[in-house]
């Protein structure tokens, strides 16, 4: 593939492709994304998408991380707060959130459809093709926002509390406390994108009851 990092012309294009599938996810939703669709939006054949990504799918995800900015700014604002590990674990979940669940049919695709087991590199070139919105974390915040995986981004928020005598998490359970997380995640995802009508607050509300019933944290 093309590296467009060291060409200018080239990474103008590479924005473009992402901005066009951006605009077609607003428009059109997942669902009816097509590599087609990518390269007229943008004003390109079908076959220069090849030379600069793998496929729909890395666009997508690309693109998805636009609907990001406004928890990575909350991120960047509790990398300066002090607070307490039960604290900043709930803060982080709540804006967490309060994103997923507004675009829930994104977000599982982006944390559970296909390259969400390594999701870093996606991370990366992203804000190597947008540096302008990567915020600056404190170094356990940027540990856990490019994680490979959401299981990764989880255990990263939730190790801290393993020095919390008032939760239930210890090094013994975490893995398992950090699996059953997750799933509450994915499930409640799905149920978010079957029905539409729901309010996302409360799905959030719900995600932060269990987190908060699984990990012991009041």
């Amino acid at each position: 593939m093309i590296d467009w990092e060291k060409d200018a012309d080239k990474k103008r294009n590479a924005v473009a492709f992402v901005e066009a599938t951006q605009a077609l996810i607003d428009s059109e939703g997942l669902d009816k994304i097509s590599i087609r669709k990518i390269a007229e939006k943008a004003g390109f054949h079908n076959s220069t998408i090849y030379l600069y990504f793998k496929d729909a799918n890395q666009l997508i995800l690309l693109a998805s991380l636009k609907h990001f900015q406004a928890y990575s700014q909350r991120l960047a604002e509790y990398s300066t707060v002090i607070a307490s590990p039960t604290d900043k674990f709930l803060a982080i979940w709540q804006a967490f959130g309060e994103t997923v669940f507004r675009k829930p049919h994104i977000f599982r695709n982006f944390f559970f459809g296909k390259y969400s087991s390594n999701l870093t590199p996606i991370i990366n070139q992203y804000y190597r093709l947008f540096p302008e919105e990567k915020p600056a974390y404190t170094g356990d915040i940027e540990e856990m926002y490019f994680g490979g995986n959401i299981s990764d981004r989880c255990m990263q928020i939730l190790k801290p509390l393993t020095d919390v005598e008032s939760t239930r998490v210890t090094e013994e359970n975490i893995d398992l406390v950090n699996t059953i997380i997750v799933a509450c995640l994915k499930q409640l995802l799905d149920q978010a994108c079957a029905d539409g009508d729901a309010d996302p607050d409360d799905w959030n509300d719900q995600l932060i009851q269990m987190i908060c019933h699984v990990a012991g944290v009041e």
